[in-house]
């Protein structure tokens, strides 16, 4: 099953609450060979551990391996041998949700190493969209209502929870600014800015009711309005705005804030990732397609990690892989999967997690794939 949205951060993270059968944003794609060759079953979960150490024919960059873990949906790294997931708590009761009994997903900290799993949040309701700040000590997350939530943020430290806002806003917006600040637009395309003791502040009416795909470096904040999908750079200091291109899709800033990596609607049926400097100036083309999304930084800079989807389903082209900046050489990583969210690099930047779901038998069936690179 392949389902594909237009625009914006909705296809980048394909954002999803199954227990309530609400599918954000699933966007497909396959290509490559991750035969299995052993499973090992670590405290009730599998992980199938790719035998895969051959050098890329397309670039230097090796892939070490891939794990497969079932059952789980990973969101973020914790730090290198932990991540944030959710999944369902069948420790609770079903809910009936159009004739499907169906089970609220929950959060959890899973160990890679040993497969042992912490709560994070657990309850009757669906939690997801979780995000790490860039220290790794506060969880952004929401409590799904419908294609909206109300956020929170946690101090992994402690355990406690403050809300984002008394107002819930879309799933798939509102990220970290820093390490100490969430940006997100709320319904009526106010910009907010909220800290992690929940103190919000306004930063910026762009006069727009639909503002979205914001990405903040430094005091420069970017964010897409209107029907020609306009890329607007807001700076924070001069509390000036201005226009730097049209038919964007998204645009992520690099983790320096030099260059961005845009995605931009060409023509129906075709996007392209291109490289920009921080005013949107095009510098090179990375690649093309039907859809392309799920695209992440690399702690460093160097690197790029993206799903693409091909503008011809004849095409071998199909699936998630690594671009390096400095030489332009192509990694493909993963093929035959359906990828859930937007890519996530390990601290260390040799590790990658992607999520997928497929629908089976009414129901969708969760996998996370961890890549190693060296």
């Amino acid at each position: 099953m392949m389902i594909i949205l237009t625009g914006g951060r909705l296809s980048r993270a394909g954002l999803m609450v199954l227990g309530t059968a609400l599918v954000l944003n699933l966007a497909a794609c396959s290509s490559g060979n991750t035969e299995p060759r052993k499973v090992v079953d670590k405290s009730g979960t599998q992980i199938t551990v790719m035998d895969n150490t051959s050098e890329s024919v397309y670039t230097k960059l090796k892939l070490a391996g891939i794990d497969k873990v079932e059952g789980v949906r990973g969101m973020d790294w914790v730090n290198e041998d932990v991540i944030a997931v959710d999944k369902e708590n069948r420790n609770l009761a079903p809910q009936r949700i159009e004739g499907t009994e169906r089970y609220p997903h929950n959060l959890y900290l899973h160990t890679l190493s040993s497969g042992e799993e912490t709560p994070l949040v657990e309850g009757d309701k669906n939690y997801g969209a979780v995000q790490l700040s860039p220290d790794k000590k506060y969880l952004l997350y929401k409590e799904a209502e419908d294609v909206v939530g109300l956020g929170y943020i946690m101090n992994l430290a402690t355990g406690a929870s403050v809300k984002v806002d008394e107002a819930p806003f879309r799933m798939e917006e509102g990220g970290w600014a820093d390490d100490g600040h969430v940006i997100y637009p709320s319904m009526d395309g106010t910009v907010y800015s909220v800290d992690v003791q929940g103190n919000k502040e306004t930063v910026v009416k762009p006069g727009e009711p639909y503002v979205h795909e914001l990405g903040q470096s430094g005091n420069i904040i970017y964010y897409v309005t209107g029907e020609e999908m306009q890329l607007n750079a807001y700076d924070t200091e001069t509390k000036q705005s201005k226009a730097l291109k049209k038919n964007v899709v998204w645009a992520i800033p690099s983790p320096d804030g030099s260059k961005l990596a845009i995605v931009k609607r060409t023509q129906p049926g075709e996007m392209v990732l291109v490289l920009c400097d921080s005013e949107g100036n095009e510098q090179s083309e990375l690649a093309s397609g039907q859809q392309v999304f799920g695209t992440s930084w690399s702690p460093d800079g160097s690197k790029l990690a993206y799903s693409l989807i091909a503008e011809n389903a004849a095409d071998d082209q199909n699936g998630v892989f690594i671009t390096t900046l400095e030489t332009g050489e192509q990694t493909p990583l993963l093929g035959d999967i359906e990828i859930a969210d937007q890519l996530r690099w390990s601290p260390s930047g040799k590790k990658l997690l992607a999520s997928s779901a497929v629908l089976k038998d009414n129901a969708y069936q969760i996998t996370t794939y961890v890549i190693r690179l060296s």
